[in-house]
């Protein structure tokens, strides 16, 4: 093993911030009138960060639960209780805030709600599709659905997303957790880490290509490719084994020699998935969303990491500071979505009005000029540092203090800076 045990990655802190921001950006990007087509096509590649984000969980769990030996510093229970009380605070108060957001926005109707149906970019519905996403789904199957948001148990549920929608990435790391502690003590020990890698790699690619060849582009296969968490485990395993891959020497001293060059090739996914996707989006779809730019995501990952310590102390403690607070800035923005565009579009009315423009808003659209998305991001971010900070945090420390002591003890791993 080598020294990186010991080291804070300080670049994997900014990673998995700018990786939540450009999520964010991702599902605001529908809501602005003005966005260019190029513009709308790289951030629509949202997809690319929600796989580094899983990529890069394993890899931080790796660095902080292992021993030097690649064993668990703490027994499975204790280690799935723990990450628990990280998770569970988040997605409590952000389906709240749904269900909330819910409630001031739409009437409550005796036949049911709304609900959100992942569909095929690139496919046309058809007619029973179609009339299906314009039904209502009923209270008993609504509660139902409540039940497993508050299990955790989202992610399997292939047809729909309702209230946060996003929380599925919650529910998918749970599952994530729970396979870790049998999982990364057995990658640890791989010696031939290139073949492991690239096995898990086409695991992961072997889904969404059976579905193509079958022609299953109906909502449930959608859905299940995108949040079951089945599906998205070979993500979070590649992390553990790029971890693995960075106990040799040589692996750590290549990243800090050539880290711009393979931050660049890693990068290079984005642009080649917007050109798979307008190249035949039906066919490469599936691919391009789930395992084919796999490596580029680990060059990113990589790179990352064999970046120095920033120099000032306040650099280290807002980076420190925004990477922990991303899980939160990802889960809490989607209850957001509609309410902050309604109140944007508000804002500019009164504004236009004030000045005697004419207005070219829309009252009953969902779109507002582009330009303000950087004071959206701003939002979201500082109102997730605050819930991080002030809500969350607190909420994980009352959970962890009623843990069974023996499961209350930390790793034994004290991270110095680079």
């Amino acid at each position: 093993m080598t020294h990186s045990r010991k080291q804070r990655y300080y670049g994997l802190e900014w990673l998995r911030f700018l990786m939540a921001l450009w999520m964010v950006a991702y599902h605001f990007g529908g809501v602005y009138a003005d966005m260019p087509a190029l513009v709308h096509d790289f951030i629509g590649m949202g997809f690319f960060a929600t796989s580094t984000f899983f990529m890069l969980s394993g890899f931080l769990l790796a660095h902080v639960v292992l021993d030097e030996a690649g064993a668990m510093t703490m027994r499975g229970p204790a280690f799935v209780a723990k990450r628990l009380c990280n998770l569970y605070p988040i997605h409590v108060i952000t389906m709240l805030l749904a269900i909330v957001m819910l409630l001031v926005q739409y009437p409550i109707r005796p036949e049911g709600v709304y609900v959100y149906f992942n569909s095929h970019p690139y496919y046309p519905l058809s007619d029973a599709a179609r009339a299906a996403f314009h039904e209502r789904l009923s209270w008993p199957d609504a509660l139902k659905h409540i039940a497993l948001q508050l299990t955790l148990l989202q992610a399997w549920e292939p047809r729909f997303l309702w209230l946060n929608g996003a929380s599925w990435s919650i529910s998918a790391l749970l599952f994530f957790y729970a396979c870790f502690p049998w999982f990364a003590p057995r990658l640890m020990r791989v010696q031939r880490v290139g073949l492991a890698l690239l096995s898990v790699w086409g695991i992961y690619a072997a889904g969404p290509l059976m579905a193509t060849l079958m022609g299953s582009f109906d909502y449930v296969t959608v859905g299940m490719l995108h949040r079951n968490p089945l599906f998205r485990l070979p993500e979070f395993l590649a992390g553990i084994l790029l971890y693995r891959a960075m106990q040799a020497e040589s692996v750590v001293e290549t990243l800090r020699k050539f880290r711009h060059s393979l931050l660049a090739l890693g990068l290079c996914g984005v642009p080649i998935g917007v050109w798979l996707l307008q190249l035949d989006g039906l066919h490469l779809y599936y691919l391009t969303h789930n395992g084919l730019l796999m490596p580029f995501q680990a060059l990113v990952l990589l790179s990352a990491t064999a970046f120095a310590a920033p120099s000032r102390a306040s650099v280290r403690a807002w980076a420190q500071r925004l990477g922990e607070a991303a899980l939160c800035i990802f889960a809490l923005h989607t209850p957001l979505i509609g309410p902050l565009a309604r109140l944007t579009r508000w804002l500019l009315e009164q504004w236009n009005t004030a000045w005697g423009l004419e207005s070219t808003l829309v009252a009953d659209r969902l779109a507002v000029p582009m330009w303000t998305m950087a004071l959206h991001l701003a939002l979201i971010v500082g109102l997730a540092l605050l819930v991080q900070r002030f809500v969350v945090a607190p909420m994980r420390h009352w959970l962890e203090a009623r843990l069974p002591s023996a499961w209350r003890q930390l790793p034994v791993i004290a991270p110095v800076r680079a």
